[in-house]
């Protein structure tokens, strides 16, 4: 039978959400400030009962990305389709993404890989930026609670800017820069993005910091602006200007996925993986420009694939993504 959350077209942008105050996020940041972490997650669960029961379109669109993956593994990943455990995977992120903001995930809770982290290391220390391509699988901000870490490693404070949409995480905004009043000077909002923001990320390119973004979302204003590639055995589309970036400021590309590893909400422990780009955009003309955004992205659609086959419910993309 086909699966009618595929004839959806709604734009990720265009999704209602279930909770329209910052006032559950204000009392769970509270929580957090008073109570131990452990005891505060515990009420993740009522939260993804919440959002179960009356978030329709997020326990529609859990369900429709679980049987595309199983269709893409043969029915081997998930090994059951739970929109539950995708909704509470998202409850406890979110929940993640503030104790990062309150310096409350300690760095033995995090594990790096054999990875390409020491060649991002060795460029930083040079005083010389990045860019690391994210997405909305697992917690892009686990960077911020390694800040310290990579500051002791490179001799030197290595600023973080993350490039997303402001409008569109108002609430979650507000309530991040309750915790840290510098939060909007670290964010360059990709809802109003232009030339100004072109020339902030050129200031910070310069002062050596790490550009993030998520190549997982494409343009609200510029929607016809995308890259199409096959992702999980089915077209889907992905940011052009995302990609364009760092061709524009000849940086090399790091894919970096913060994913828990298992649905624990006791002491939840996290992997970080550093995968560099093989696409070198410091040699990248005018003319071949286009080749090189379509070659970085396909890889990034390879790397999106891999963990979401490893991590299947940690997926927070929650709309049609093959719209």
């Amino acid at each position: 039978m086909k699966d009618s959350s595929f004839d959806d077209k709604t734009h990720w942008s265009e999704e209602k959400e279930a909770i329209k105050t910052n006032k559950p996020l204000k009392i769970i940041l509270f929580l957090l400030k008073s109570l131990p972490s452990a005891l505060v997650h515990t009420i993740c669960y009522p939260i993804a009962f919440f959002y179960l029961i009356f978030a329709s379109h997020a326990r529609k669109f859990a369900r429709a990305y679980q049987k595309q993956l199983r269709e893409f593994t043969n029915g081997k990943v998930p090994h059951r389709i739970s929109a539950f455990k995708q909704i509470l995977s998202f409850a406890l992120c979110l929940i993640e993404k503030m104790e990062g903001w309150l310096g409350k995930v300690s760095f033995d809770r995090i594990s790096m890989q054999d990875d390409d982290i020491k060649d991002l290391v060795e460029h930083l220390k040079k005083g010389e930026s990045a860019i690391l391509m994210a997405s909305h699988s697992g917690n892009m901000e686990l960077m911020r609670s390694m800040q310290d870490y990579v500051t002791k490693l490179c001799g030197r404070k290595v600023p973080v800017v993350i490039i997303m949409d402001m409008q569109m995480s108002e609430n979650f905004t507000q309530t991040l820069k309750e915790i840290n009043p510098e939060y909007s000077t670290n964010v360059i909002d990709a809802s109003t993005f232009g030339p100004e923001s072109m020339i902030l990320i050129q200031e910070q390119v310069e002062k050596g910091a790490l550009i993030v973004a998520a190549g997982d979302r494409t343009s609200i204003h510029n929607r016809d602006k995308v890259i199409t590639k096959s992702f999980l055995g089915r077209e889907a589309k992905f940011p052009y200007g995302v990609f364009l970036i760092p061709a524009l400021v000849k940086l090399p590309v790091y894919f970096m996925f913060g994913m828990r590893e298992k649905l624990s909400i006791f002491n939840p422990k996290y992997n970080i993986y550093i995968e560099k780009s093989k696409v070198d955009f410091a040699y990248c003309s005018r003319s071949e420009r286009g080749a090189f955004i379509e070659k970085c992205c396909g890889e990034f659609v390879e790397k999106l694939e891999k963990f979401c086959v490893l991590y299947p419910y940690q997926w927070y993309n929650f709309f049609n993504f093959w719209s």
